[in-house]
């Protein structure tokens, strides 16, 4: 029995980059074998094994054979007999193709070291193109390795859009999907992981909610055109590292939300067809719900002191200020790709936050009284917070 180490933490290694999780390979063993050495076995598609001690992951050689569309639809064959060579050759991509042993030695069969020198995202095999995974794992890398200076390889690209075009890519589950977008948006450059599915031309298969078509005179050179500005996300990530406020960014700042055309049924269909499709948390859908309201945000010094405060309200600023803090952070990173007045912006946010903070400071006993009539209480509070929002500078 040999072990190797493979995968991530070998590239990472020698990317000179921190080492968060080892993987194992087995060559020459069984399931049995390592049961009876304490291993316990994980895993539905194909067995993986945790260390009795370490817990860390270990898989016998194998190799696969396509027998059905999808990344489901696999046949794996475990012998004694694989090779690590045939191992690493079923591997998606030649930097996470090499493995270490005992002694320190990297096997590199696929020049993973030299794609790393020349820092390309390149295939192993042709294998490549009968996982769909694969076209989401390449764009993460991409988003991933980006501040490296990696790009991926010519000949992947058309792998990758060769599997738009047989449709293999449909075969992607929406959890999948949504499971490589978060994990990518909680990520630096997010931007580069659509930018990628877009070359591709994956992004319109994998996201449809997500596109648009464009009018009928571009229609045949370009007949899907993303929704998502990449442009706006990339201006988000240079401000936070909200994933909900990327989420909301690139959604929804080619939208024209202060339009009378653009109305709340209109914005909650988007966020519902989305939902009812991919598993998206409510802190994202959430937030995005909100943005409805961003015309009051733009015209906030414009509008009177009773829609002032209805927008507070509607927006629950009080109550989720962790969350109103983040759809400040989205209409200001809309406004700056509008190229708004950045002066404009600081006087609006300045009027928002010093209305809040009044509001929390209110002498609420003193206001009330000995008043127990709840309807009244209620007038006694709003007409406090009134006089707020009325004494504030705009």
């Amino acid at each position: 029995m040999e072990i190797y180490l493979v995968g991530g933490a070998v590239r990472d290694e020698q990317l000179g980059l921190p080492i968060n999780e080892r993987d194992w390979c087995i060559v020459g063993s069984s399931a049995s074998e390592l049961v009876t050495k304490g291993f316990k076995s994980v895993g539905k598609n194909f067995p993986i094994f945790l260390h009795p001690r370490t817990k860390e992951e270990y898989a016998l050689a194998r190799t696969e054979q396509k027998t059905h569309p999808g990344y489901h639809g696999f046949k794996f064959n475990t012998s004694k007999n694989i090779t690590l060579e045939e191992d690493l050759k079923r591997r998606d991509l030649t930097i996470n193709a090499m493995a270490k042993d005992a002694n320190g030695l990297i096997i590199d069969p696929y020049n993973g070291l030299s794609d790393i020198k020349n820092r390309i995202l390149k295939h192993v095999s042709e294998a490549f193109n009968e996982d769909p995974v694969r076209v989401l794992r390449t764009a993460k890398f991409a988003a991933r390795y980006h501040q490296h200076g990696f790009k991926v390889a010519e000949k992947t690209m058309v792998f990758m859009e060769s599997m738009v075009n047989n449709n293999e890519i449909d075969e992607l589950a929406p959890d999948r999907v949504w499971k490589e977008t978060e994990e990518v948006l909680n990520n630096p450059n997010p931007h580069i992981y659509f930018r990628v599915l877009k070359q591709c031309n994956a992004l319109s298969r994998i996201y449809p909610e997500f596109t648009k078509t464009k009018d009928s005179s571009n229609a045949q050179k370009n007949p899907h055109e993303s929704e998502i500005n990449l442009d706006a996300l990339e201006l988000s990530v240079e401000i936070t590292n909200q994933a909900e406020v990327h989420f909301v960014v690139m959604l929804f700042t080619d939208h024209d939300l202060c339009s009378t055309n653009y109305t709340q049924k209109k914005h909650y269909n988007v966020i519902q067809n989305l939902t009812k499709r991919l598993p998206i948390p409510n802190t994202y859908s959430q937030l995005a719900e909100l943005i409805i309201y961003y015309k009051d945000y733009k015209n906030i010094r414009h509008i009177d002191a009773e829609k002032i405060l209805s927008f507070l309200d509607k927006t629950d600023a009080f109550r989720r200020k962790e969350r109103f803090k983040k759809l400040l952070m989205v209409f200001e990173i809309i406004e700056r790709n509008d190229k708004s007045s950045p002066q404009d912006q600081k006087i609006k946010n300045l009027l928002i936050n010093t209305i809040i903070d009044s509001f929390n400071a209110l002498p609420i006993k003193n206001i009330v009284g000995k008043e127990s009539n709840g309807e009244k209480i209620k007038k006694l509070i709003h007409q406090s917070k009134i006089e707020i929002i009325k004494k504030t500078p705009k």
